[in-house]
């Protein structure tokens, strides 16, 4: 059970602060994500505890309060030191915050984005920080939907009235929380598709109308001995002459922009040297594409009919 399960929006901050040293006044200590979960949570979610203990049923409300912070809260509070046993002022309890013992340290969670990795974390017991609402979570080797059977039975037996809302997998949340980067690339990639299409489309309809402009010339180039290989590679020389230069100048332009468009990667750098290198290659590849078939019905004419119609 927990106050809210990670990307699923619900969340809370706390300000904390050490309780050794000179505590800063509340109003100037850091928020912290904070969640209040029970027994189980964290294996029910596969978030691995690195030190220390998880709750248990012996962590109720008159309970000494304790706490379980992330990897990157005892990083930043205790750095080089062991977090176990510690104590922070937590909360606004007391006016100075309440004591609290730090029992576990657990990994880092992407609770809020998926993009956004949490600085810090908190994790308190459900019973000494309660929630009007609870998500419960639970973890099967079968299909989940098979599951939901077996939780509303079992609250049942606690309280028929409770309700069960929007049950739902942890699958779903997921794509939920990417939906708006979903389709913000499904529209890039198609608006990309687009532009690659109307690019070949363009090379192909100048290169062929420059083959159509110079069909004199290069029959009397055939006419006098040369070969079509020449023809083709004259042609395909000169066609992909400005898409070399247009490659050039996107290029530049991608690793000048590219801090405009980082903010639509994860885990990807705009400057990826691989992604940059396969980009201007496919681009290139589609010109070259673009330009042989105009080259090519360049060596299959016919020198002679082509001066006669010049």
């Amino acid at each position: 059970i927990g106050d809210a399960a990670p990307l699923t929006g619900g969340s809370s901050a706390s300000p904390y602060a050490r309780v050794d040293g000179d505590p800063a006044p509340l109003n100037q200590r850091p928020l912290g994500l904070t969640r209040a979960i029970g027994p189980g949570y964290l294996r029910a979610l596969g978030v691995p505890l690195l030190a220390g203990r998880e709750f248990t049923e012996r962590d109720g409300v008159d309970a000494p309060a304790v706490v379980v912070i992330s990897r990157s809260a005892a990083a930043r509070m205790f750095p080089n030191e062991d977090p176990l046993g510690r104590r922070i002022l937590f909360g606004t309890d007391h006016q100075f915050g309440l004591p609290v013992e730090v029992v576990g340290v657990a990994a880092d969670v992407r609770s809020l984005k998926l993009t956004e990795a949490n600085d810090v974390e908190f994790y308190r017991p459900f019973p000494q920080r309660p929630a009007p609402f609870a998500q419960i979570l639970v973890r099967t080797a079968g299909p989940p939907g098979a599951a939901l059977g077996l939780v509303r039975a079992a609250l049942a037996k606690i309280d028929s009235s409770l309700p069960v809302i929007q049950p739902g997998t942890m699958d779903d949340v997921v794509s939920a929380s990417l939906a708006q980067q979903r389709l913000t690339t499904v529209l890039l990639g198609g608006f990309a598709a687009l532009a690659l299409l109307l690019a070949m489309v363009g090379i192909y309809g100048a290169v062929s109308y420059t083959v159509e402009q110079r069909a004199g010339e290069l029959s009397v180039r055939m006419a006098l001995g040369a070969q079509p290989g020449d023809v083709l590679r004259l042609v395909i020389a000169q066609g992909m002459l400005p898409v070399a230069a247009g490659l050039a100048l996107g290029l530049a332009a991608a690793l000048a922009l590219g801090r405009l468009i980082s903010a639509q990667l994860f885990q990807v750098s705009a400057h990826d040297p691989l992604l940059l290198a396969a980009a201007t290659t496919g681009l290139a590849l589609t010109a070259l594409v673009a330009c042989l078939v105009p080259a090519w019905r360049a060596t299959r004419a016919n020198p002679v009919e082509a001066l006669r119609a010049t």
